[in-house]
């Protein structure tokens, strides 16, 4: 339970998305786009990391899930959803392209990752992803091991 304090301390303490389309983000695995249209106009076939709870892990296979780690995976999500919702739309939109919903339901899948794989001690996928939104940033997809990100 402690790991899942501080998940949730930290998840309340962060600015989520504010360092999106800013250079300042340095790592090895990370593949940064400063804007909209560059991002969107990319030649790399990259995958989406997932914006629905229907959509599959990228990373692992399906786990059965015990009923405590549904119960923290429910909590988590209203605690990133909490601290998302009064971010502005506007951040989000390019042209006629809104990807508002669409980056609150992927950071929402990604905690709820990252609690099932250190629960199943799967290995770090999730974790560095959360880990770049820890930083402001939007991890939007992978390539080649890399991370895409906003």
């Amino acid at each position: 339970m402690i790991f899942f304090d501080e998940v949730q301390h930290k998840i309340q303490s962060t600015a989520f998305f504010s360092n999106m389309g800013k250079a300042a983000l340095q790592a090895d695995n990370v593949i940064l786009f400063s804007g909209w249209e560059s991002l969107l106009l990319s030649d790399l076939n990259f995958i989406w990391l997932p914006t629905s709870p229907t959509q599959d892990d990228p990373f692992y296979t399906k786990q059965t899930l015990p009923k405590a780690l549904i119960e923290q995976r429910i909590k988590i999500t209203r605690c990133v959803m909490d601290s998302v919702k009064s971010i502005p739309c506007t951040s989000f939109q390019y042209d006629a392209h809104d990807f508002n919903i669409a980056a609150k339901n992927a950071i929402s899948y990604a905690f709820r990752q990252y609690l099932s794989e250190k629960y199943f001690s799967l290995g770090d996928n999730w974790e560095n992803i959360v880990n770049i939104y820890y930083q402001g940033y939007w991890p939007i997809g992978i390539y080649h091991n890399k991370v895409i990100t906003f």
